[in-house]
């Protein structure tokens, strides 16, 4: 399930709006059936470009990211397909590094709008039809992919890729994809296709065996950080993370360094470098060091500074993203104290989210993102309700609010944060919505 968002007034453009405007955006209806309907009458788009093709629970965006930067730093033409966006539907179709032309994208809609309606296609597969129709045009020779929910049944794997790349596992849309870790990563090992390389970071032994039974019923080879290839001298400073790329290809290693703040984010680079040495014959070392240095992707521990306030955005919309935002915190102790501005969609663990998210708060602001979908947003009746008992209202000296308007939620983070750091998380739309107001008054570091 796509939580496909709009731009803030609700419009998009054009064509681009009569495309979107009626489309579903938070009901899953898998398959491929649809896409694969729009694609035929389009041609096949999808068969004019080698892909890439990445699924995972966290990490996907970053790793898809990292790729494409190293495949424009090649110098192959490459296009790059996320989701989901922040703000604007468009930032989810870039090409050479920078977004798709309005014009195209309008151009595009407008040709793809009746296999839409004729197909009731829904907002994801929409926009999966209108990146791969937009990378045709382009004459694009590459187009990184990730998938939007799973990857089994998912849009986007009507790919026939070069390589695939699953990112970290974690619990996460279990409604949909079941459980279990091991029900969760057998719908991602549904992207693996005939004899294709799929890359796969570090996994336990019960999640790797089902990405190794999958690879040989498949004949398809698999690859892993950890066995061949490593990820070591791992180093979070303020504005990059280095570490060292060490696999048969580049041996003794690689020195790399991304604007990517994190250690999850040597992973992710990692996966991203080692599934091009399977896609690319002859990559070259300062491709792939100018491409991880390149590669940026907003959202993702982005830092700003608002009127001499510092801020610091980050989706996480899971434990697992939780887990790794509270990590890079302790590892980069930015000013104290921090105040955390949370909304969170009422279909995720929140619970669990927001006592680990209290744990490191000294003020903790619990209020709603906006342009969440209705029918997603987190009840903050239901919220007070249990923070009253699970979280008191002091913990430890920290302060607890609950603050429906998110216009006054950050009005208070910034009093409460005095000298420290507001930190503004919980989803896409969270961060997306945070963004849109501080808009006029940030200067990104």
């Amino acid at each position: 399930m796509d939580a496909g968002r709009r731009e803030p007034d609700g419009s998009t453009t054009g064509a681009l709006e009569r495309l979107l405007a009626d489309r579903p955006m938070t009901t899953a209806r898998w398959g491929v059936d649809r896409i694969e309907s729009m694609l035929v009458g389009l041609g096949r788009p999808d068969r004019t470009f080698d892909s890439l093709h990445i699924a995972g629970t966290n990490g996907k965006g970053s790793t898809a990211t990292v790729a494409a930067s190293i495949l424009t730093a090649a110098g192959c033409r490459t296009g790059l397909y996320t989701s989901p966006h922040l703000i604007h539907v468009r930032e989810r179709f870039h090409a050479d590094g920078a977004p798709v032309p309005d014009e195209l994208l309008d151009q595009c809609a407008d040709q793809l709008l009746p296999l839409a309606e004729q197909t009731g296609a829904t907002f994801f597969e929409a926009t999966t039809a209108l990146a791969f129709l937009c990378f045709a045009e382009l004459e694009l020779e590459w187009a990184v992919v990730e998938t939007g929910l799973g990857g089994r049944l998912d849009a986007t794997n009507v790919l026939q890729p070069i390589a695939c790349g699953i990112t970290q596992i974690a619990i996460d849309h279990t409604d949909f994809l079941g459980r279990t870790l091991g029900e969760i990563a057998a719908e991602k090992a549904g992207i693996m296709k005939r004899g294709v390389p799929t890359i796969t970071p570090a996994l336990s032994h019960d999640l790797r065996r089902i990405f190794e039974q999958q690879a040989l019923l498949l004949s398809a080879p698999l690859f892993s950080l950890g066995r061949q290839a490593h990820v070591e001298q791992v180093t979070v400073s303020p504005d990059a993370t280095s570490f060292r790329y060490r696999s048969a290809l580049f041996d003794p290693g690689l020195s790399l360094r991304t604007p990517l703040i994190g250690s999850h984010q040597a992973t992710n680079a990692a996966l991203a470098v080692l599934m091009l040495e399977q896609a690319v014959e002859g990559l070259e070392a300062d491709q792939v060091t100018t491409g991880v240095g390149a590669a940026r992707l907003p959202g993702r521990w982005q830092r700003l500074d608002a009127n001499g306030q510092e801020w610091i955005l980050d989706i996480a919309h899971n434990p697992a993203g939780v887990e790794a935002l509270l990590g890079t915190l302790r590892d980069l102790s930015p000013p104290l104290p921090w105040t955390f501005v949370v909304a969170i969609l009422h279909d995720k663990p929140w619970r669990e989210m927001v006592q680990e998210i209290a744990s490191a708060a000294d003020a903790l602001i619990l209020t709603a993102a906006p342009s969440a979908p209705a029918d997603r947003r987190w009840d903050l009746d239901q919220v007070r309700d249990w923070a009253s008992h699970a979280i008191p209202a002091t913990l430890g000296g920290r302060s607890v609010e609950i603050e429906a308007d998110l216009d006054q939620a950050l009005g208070q983070a910034g009093e409460l944060s005095d000298q420290g750091t507001v930190i503004v998380t919980g989803s896409a739309h969270t961060v997306g919505d945070v963004l849109t107001r501080l808009d006029d008054r940030i200067s990104a570091e």
